[in-house]
């Protein structure tokens, strides 16, 4: 997850190619064709010293594939760009909740194992993927040794981490027997339910269901783990503190931060004047961030390390607070939904 840049992509030349749209391969300052062929070749001559591979079949793999427009465009403006007040309403809708209502209730064992082995809310799991694909229907069309070849050696920006998940595609392609150019995803190379990239699905992956297999595409059993599996591991800790909206007063806006790392103590947002419930204590770090309700007008919010925790997952603040936003939505309803039944059971 969470890119950040804006290009000018005015000099970029369309060329067609097998369907899809494809870039010139010298469109930006730096990129020729002579210096994008040295770096696959230095690519595959890695793979095949540090895991094995032959570096000739790599080579020529990726040699046969275009840079495609179409996933420059997209990264060069991801929704995390967007004010608030508009990302905020891809995600926090009745038909998100509604469905996050309904995958909870049919996966609602598998929840609450992962809460007790992991120790993650089942809100937060059912939140992740309901933002990331709304539960699985919306996984990504891109091929992803496409989009990681295209952002590996076309995008000098983050170059060097999408190589790097291009190697741990390879990897990962290897380890689950798939084919390379058959598995698919978004723009910048997420794959599943939950859109993991390759080196979190080789780390964080996890056989929640034990058949033997890794299964994300299509196994919420497996996703569900792996998502419990990845808070885990980014320190979550359940039912505690995540975010508040506060009262922003000249000294909580001094405390604004940009950077995702939590910068303050709790005497700090106390000096600052800032009225937390009970729970916000239970955090170590907390931060200050604004969000744009509407166009010039700002809501802020003192966050904890479980906010942080979600950052991991994407590194967004917007993201961060959708996801908290619609787990408390979900929580909301199921909650609600749960009181009726026991009202007419009881009845």
């Amino acid at each position: 997850m969470k890119l950040k840049f804006v290009l000018l992509i005015s000099s970029i030349i369309f060329v067609a190619h097998q369907g899809a749209y494809a870039v010139a391969k010298d469109y930006l300052p730096g990129v020729t064709k002579e210096k994008v062929s040295a770096q696959i070749k230095a690519f595959s001559q890695k793979l095949a010293d540090e895991h094995g591979f032959d570096s000739s079949t790599i080579e020529s793999q990726l040699e046969k594939l275009e840079p495609r427009q179409d996933i420059i465009a997209r990264i060069t403006k991801p929704a995390e760009s967007m004010p608030w007040y508009r990302y905020r309403k891809i995600f926090i809708q009745d038909k998100r909740i509604d469905a996050g209502v309904g995958f909870w209730k049919k996966h609602q064992e598998t929840l609450e194992k992962a809460e007790q082995q992991f120790g993650v809310d089942a809100s937060i799991i059912v939140a992740i993927i309901g933002v990331e694909t709304f539960f699985g229907k919306i996984q990504g069309d891109f091929p992803v040794i496409e989009a990681l070849h295209t952002l590996g050696f076309y995008y000098p920006k983050r170059a060097k981490f999408f190589r790097s998940e291009l190697e741990q595609y390879y990897l990962l392609a290897r380890e689950q027997n798939w084919q390379l150019s058959n598995t698919k995803g978004s723009y910048a190379g997420a794959m599943g339910m939950g859109q993991f990239i390759s080196s979190s699905y080789r780390h964080y992956g996890y056989d929640f269901n034990n058949d033997g297999k890794v299964n994300l595409f299509n196994d919420p059993v497996d996703m569900i783990g792996s998502v419990a599996n990845y808070f885990n591991k980014h320190q979550w800790k359940k039912s505690q503190f995540v975010a508040e909206k506060v009262v922003p007063s000249i000294d909580i806006k001094n405390l604004k931060q940009t950077e995702l790392k939590l910068q303050h103590d709790y005497s700090s947002i106390e000096k600052a004047g800032a009225t937390l419930s009970e729970l916000a204590s239970s955090s170590n770090r907390f931060g200050v961030f604004e969000f744009e309700k509407k166009a010039g007008e700002m809501d802020y919010w003192v966050v904890g390390d479980n906010f942080y925790s979600i950052t991991r997952y994407n590194r967004s603040p917007l993201y961060a607070l959708a996801v908290y936003q619609l787990s408390e939505a979900i929580a909301s309803k199921m909650q609600n939904q749960m009181l009726v039944s026991d009202t007419k059971t009881k009845g």
